[in-house]
């Protein structure tokens, strides 16, 4: 008869390196505590101890930093810093420094994560020791919410390589911009984000308003594959009032021209064409009225486009619908940003 097996088996990759996860936060007190409390039930569900959760204030005017602190109060593995606001890419930055383990996850306060995403990250990395760097797959909650269904019929559109058929894929560099990309729900080892944000520091132009999901990803996609799946992923709550979707199409706006005003990019030549185009088209407008029947000829047109794509009929509607609000918004933001490029030189 066979002695059995008394070997200790392999511990898995996220036991051997730990995982921190560092939640850069501003003006987020009412979603802090339900988004721990999600990573929480992932860490359980993946029984996983050697993890911490970093959160870090980003100089927020609400509660958010005392609701922080009130969860670190009650669970040892969170630890709480804060700085006067800086930007989403110096927040996470101060985080990866503070992280104890050799792996680092970030996620947005809006973004929860989903129960069984660090499991399936564990086998991944485990049983494929070439998929390092993970990014997450983002679902929408979209029930009330035009502004959510909006930007999910753009993601769709934009990415629908992916989205058509989601299901595991890696992209490099030579098919970056045709996969979704976001650093909302991001995972690779600490030492290569480290290096990277090292790497971003000195390219960017604006740190505080800088493409920290586009120009960053694609700097680990130069050297190796970025991988993404249905498994690894979270949902996503989108703001919900149209003040705040304006900001944020600004906001997108201006990292966007960070991100892709870059030759070597299939949007690079599409940017330079709006730019050129835009006082061209305004100044037309002006001297020749009636060419606003032209304008709203494409505007429905860009409802049919849609539909033909067969968008959810929801969501192409609310595309329709707020698309004028947003090409001003994001337009407004594109050239704010090309504009103090341009003045810092």
């Amino acid at each position: 008869m066979d002695s059995p097996d008394l070997t200790e088996p392999e511990p898995s990759a996220l036991t051997r390196s730990g995982l921190s996860v560092v939640i850069p936060a501003f003006n987020a007190q009412d979603w802090i505590g339900p988004t721990v409390t999600r990573i929480r039930d992932a860490f359980e569900k993946a029984q996983l101890d050697r993890a911490e959760i970093i959160v870090v204030d980003d100089g927020s005017s609400d509660g958010t930093l005392a609701a922080a602190e009130r969860l670190a109060a009650l669970h040892p593995r969170i630890t709480v810093m804060s700085h006067p606001n800086a930007g989403r890419f110096i927040t996470r930055r101060e985080g990866v420094k503070a992280a104890c383990y050799g792996r680092i996850l970030f996620i947005d306060t809006r973004v929860w994560i989903d129960p069984g995403a660090i499991a399936f990250l564990d086998d991944q990395l485990t049983g494929h020791a070439e998929r390092t760097i993970w990014n997450g797959h983002i679902n929408v909650s979209k029930a009330g919410n035009i502004i959510a269904r909006f930007g999910d019929a753009i993601t769709s559109i934009g990415w629908r390589r992916y989205f058509r058929a989601p299901r595991l894929v890696s992209y490099g560099v030579a098919d970056f911009d045709h996969y979704p990309k976001g650093t909302g729900l991001f995972s690779a080892e600490t030492a290569r984000i480290l290096e990277a944000m090292a790497w971003f520091e000195t390219v960017t132009h604006d740190l505080r308003n800088s493409s920290d999901d586009t120009l960053l990803i694609r700097h680990f996609a130069e050297s190796e594959r970025i991988w993404l799946s249905p498994d690894f992923s979270g949902t996503y709550f989108a703001r919900s009032t149209f003040g705040q979707f304006v900001r944020h199409s600004y906001q997108r706006g201006r990292f966007f021209v960070d991100g892709f005003l870059r030759p070597g990019n299939r949007f690079f030549l599409p940017l330079i064409a709006f730019l050129v185009a835009t006082p061209l088209l305004v100044v037309a407008l002006i001297w020749q009225p009636l060419l606003w029947v032209g304008v709203g000829a494409v505007w429905l047109a860009g409802l049919m486009a849609a539909l033909a794509l067969r968008i959810d009929p929801r969501d192409a509607l609310a595309l329709w619908a707020l698309s004028p609000v947003f090409a001003l918004s994001y337009g407004a933001g594109i050239w704010r940003a090309v504009i103090h490029r341009a003045l810092s030189r």
